[in-house]
């Protein structure tokens, strides 16, 4: 007899033209993502009407089929059914992704590289709070050596950020993973470091190399690893196969460093700089409101997926600042207002589904993921999401008028262990009234104006 699971793998394997019409199968968090070869063949409606999918997604590179919590299991019902999550379908994949635009391949660049490496810097971000709290009670003294090796571990993750960019952009351009770490590690040598704060001329061959220091640098890694994927290729073509082994990685390393040196890095230096002021003159012109508006338009972006475009800006400016006051902060407010919104659905809704899918999604949403509750009720029930919306754009402007500033990278209620900090005891009190008026207004005005007792 089949479990629920398995029925709702094979609809939506049927809403979404069959299991000959998926190429491909992953997941994230909330998400099912299929690489469909026809999307004319999917259902929508079908799938949106099957027990445990909250909504679908439509990109130009994939399908995604958004189910919440329990993605994990319904992802392993649908590959038991012989979906192809490993195999050989990149000539499908390339065929397709000729038709994306570079937009979408860039954000789907900088999902695949640097959502991963968040858990990392969560973890460093947090052993600098902890020193923080430390030395503000006199628990620790700033001159010991337990707080000089706290104080170590919590800057690795930092200052070897392009090393674990390479590895994460290795397997997205489906290149050497270990070539790759030595051609961006030229970056990090503690020669190359000393030969650049000496102020000494460097050269290669003659050709001038511009003195940049890349500890904590995101983008130089990035493009060097990008720039390097098509050298391998180009020097795979050239060498016989029986020389392959030695040949290939010697090539691609004696080409891709100097390169990466002379070019690609001061490129990625310039880019990366170029988009810190940016932001900064945006904050400096527009100042409080740009933390309000979003906040505000968070959830709307989330939809577009235009979300992930934004995480180079605040990775880099943990990397470069230790702190951040614009991007987590507003997602922060959009997260915990989605929150608070299907909180008070799940208490004035009659609808016995609505309410058990409110129950659990307001929980998700402010621990972060915010798909169930977005897709699922405050969407579908259209007067909730603006009211979120409005109530995240209330507490982004507060925030954005008290510079509430985040020591950890974090977008979800956890983020009250990331407000301890240089600013003191004020930034804690601040951010804490953020978190309060970001979950209890959106639900108030939900409660009151925002859904009918009887809603379905």
């Amino acid at each position: 007899m089949k479990n629920k699971y398995e029925e709702v793998a094979q609809l939506i394997i049927d809403g979404l033209g069959g299991k000959d019409n998926i190429i491909d199968l992953t997941h994230c968090m909330t998400r099912l993502r299929f690489i469909l070869k026809d999307e004319k063949k999917v259902n929508a409606d079908k799938l949106k009407s099957i027990d445990k999918v909250v909504g679908v997604n439509s990109t130009s590179t994939q399908y995604q089929v958004i189910i919440g919590n329990e993605v994990g299991v319904v992802f392993n019902a649908i590959i038991n059914k012989g979906i192809n999550t490993t195999g050989d379908i990149k000539s499908d994949i390339k065929n397709k992704n000729k038709k994306n635009s570079i937009l979408n391949n860039i954000i789907d660049t900088i999902t695949g590289c640097m959502t991963p490496m968040i858990p990392a810097l969560t973890a460093s971000g947090m052993i600098k709070v902890i020193l923080s709290l430390c030395t503000t009670f006199n628990w620790l003294s700033s001159n010991s050596s337990t707080y000089r090796v706290l104080d170590i571990i919590g800057d690795v993750a930092f200052y070897f950020m392009p090393i674990i960019l390479a590895i994460n952009a290795a397997k997205k351009f489906n290149v050497n993973t270990s070539i790759a770490v030595i051609v961006v590690g030229v970056f990090l040598h503690p020669n190359f470091s000393a030969w650049v704060s000496s102020g000494d001329p460097i050269s290669f061959i003659g050709v001038p190399i511009q003195d940049v220091i890349y500890a904590a640098s995101v983008i130089p890694a990035l493009l060097t690893v990008w720039m390097m994927s098509y050298i391998e290729k180009f020097i795979d073509k050239l060498t016989p196969s029986m020389l392959k082994t030695i040949l290939n990685p010697t090539l691609v390393l004696l080409i891709s460093a100097p390169i990466a040196l002379i070019v690609i890095g001061p490129i990625g230096n310039f880019l990366g700089e170029g988009l810190a002021s940016i932001i900064n003159l945006l904050q400096g012109r527009l100042g409080f409101i740009m933390v309000c508006l979003l906040a505000a338009a968070m959830p709307f972006i989330v939809m577009t997926w235009m979300h992930h475009a934004l995480t180079p800006i605040f990775i880099s400016a943990f990397a470069t600042t230790g702190q951040e006051s614009l991007i987590l902060i507003s997602q922060v407010c959009a997260n915990l207002a989605q929150g608070g919104a299907t909180l008070a659905v799940a208490l004035r809704s009659k609808d016995s589904k609505m309410k058990q899918l409110a129950s659990a999604a307001w929980i998700s949403a402010i621990m972060g993921i915010t798909e169930p509750a977005l897709y699922g009720v405050t969407l579908k029930l259209k007067k909730p999401a603006m009211l979120a919306s409005i109530g995240a754009g209330i507490a982004g402007l507060f925030a954005g008028i008290t510079h509430v500033t985040l020591y950890v990278p974090q977008n979800s209620i956890m983020a009250v262990l990331g407000l301890s900090g240089e600013k003191g005891i004020s930034n804690i009190v601040n951010g804490l009234i953020v978190i309060f008026i970001a979950l209890v207004a959106p639900f108030i005005m939900t409660y009151v104006f925002g859904v009918e007792k009887n809603v379905k």
